[in-house]
């Protein structure tokens, strides 16, 4: 593969990847640079000390970078990272033991009035909080993989990779979620115009 001189949006993750992986340091600044803030953000939603997240979001990449030559090749780099963030925080904190069986326990933010600026411009504010309540009506995991779903836009084969769960638990999941705003249809499309409108504003 020849190196890559431009290292714009247009450039493929996995070309970066392999760059990166080869010791091509710009490759590997351009990684740090397209998703040190969505990691940031799905850390965030773990534990919401902000010092503590970055230096979760620093560690990841200097392990990376210093153990690139054993790294696969991989098909889906963000999910790859978002896996390895989750673990990361999950590792890091005092709470947490390594290895330990995932369970309802743990924590998952989701919280709208931070990711969009669209509550404070229009007067939507009884339906925001409708949306919350829901949200926070939900189990974690169910929280976390409509985060995943949504708002990051990643497929099964993805949030089963990061959660480490099968594909069977995916869809549950996302199905018991679905139910929980079945009786409030107008807020579940509220969310989806959240999710977009922060995507365009951000």
């Amino acid at each position: 593969m020849g190196a890559i001189k431009d290292f714009t949006a247009a450039v493929k993750e996995t070309d970066l990847w392999d760059l990166f992986r080869a010791g091509n340091r710009d490759a590997y600044t351009e990684l740090v640079s397209r998703y040190a803030k969505a990691l940031f953000n799905y850390g965030y939603r773990f534990n919401q000390d902000e010092a503590f997240i970055e230096d979760c979001i620093q560690d990841l990449f200097f392990d990376l970078w210093e153990g690139r030559e054993r790294i696969n090749a991989t098909p889906a780099v963000k999910g790859y990272l978002f896996k390895a963030m989750r673990h990361r925080v999950f590792r890091e904190q005092a709470n947490w033991q390594r290895n330990q069986a995932l369970d309802e326990s743990y924590d998952f933010l989701v919280d709208f009035s931070i990711e969009t600026r669209l509550i404070a411009e229009f007067d939507v504010t009884l339906l925001s909080t409708r949306v919350q309540q829901v949200l926070n009506e939900l189990p974690p995991r169910h929280r976390e993989v409509l985060y995943l779903r949504f708002f990051e836009e990643l497929d099964f084969n993805e949030i089963e990779q990061i959660m480490g769960i099968n594909r069977q638990s995916v869809h549950n999941l996302l199905q018991r979620a679905y139910k929980s705003f079945k009786a409030n249809w107008a807020v579940f499309v509220f969310v989806l115009m959240l999710i977009k409108t922060s995507k365009l504003i951000h």
